[in-house]
């Protein structure tokens, strides 16, 4: 006997991905940011 419906599960795998993805996305863009402004404050020391 399946306790979860096979259909609810598919939603729920389909917004676990998308969720993962996009905070994969905002990781990846705050560390080019940090990066930037990094190497910005290095040149503005030099």
């Amino acid at each position: 006997m399946e306790i979860t419906n096979p259909a609810v599960t598919d939603g729920v795998n389909l917004f676990v991905n998308i969720v993962v993805i996009l905070l994969g996305i905002v990781v990846a863009l705050s560390m080019i940011d940090a990066k930037k402004v990094h190497d910005h404050e290095k040149g503005k020391n030099a």
